[in-house]
């Protein structure tokens, strides 16, 4: 493994509750056919906000990405954000959320 798949590994890890843990691996299909989706990515046209997201990815990346790595890019994002008003819509009652709130803080009272 090297550093790279490495910090892949680590950032996807951390994307884990987002994503969902059977997204399985995201890997760049670089034997895809043109324009189509890779498993568990959006089909259909990405939001506005994906396409600006895209956009800065462009604008940082453009010179290293092809234009179907950014079609890549782009559909990943869409999912992402699916996925992350997917989570907003459940609703959570009092029981889900915790009891306490930890703090580093040590109180007066403690001391």
């Amino acid at each position: 493994m090297n550093r790279r798949e490495f910090a892949e590994a680590i950032a996807l890890a951390a994307l884990v509750p987002v994503l969902g843990a059977g997204a399985g691996p995201m890997r760049w299909p670089g034997t895809l056919a043109a324009g189509a989706p890779a498993a568990g990515l959006i089909a259909h046209e990405p939001s506005a906000l994906a396409e600006a997201l895209a956009g800065a990815i462009r604008a940082q990346y453009g010179d290293r990405l092809s234009e179907a790595d950014l079609a890549v890019v782009t559909r990943q994002i869409e999912a992402g954000l699916e996925r992350a008003e997917k989570v907003r819509k459940a609703a959570l009652t009092n029981a889900d959320e915790p009891d306490f709130v930890y703090s580093a803080v040590r109180s007066q009272s403690s001391v």
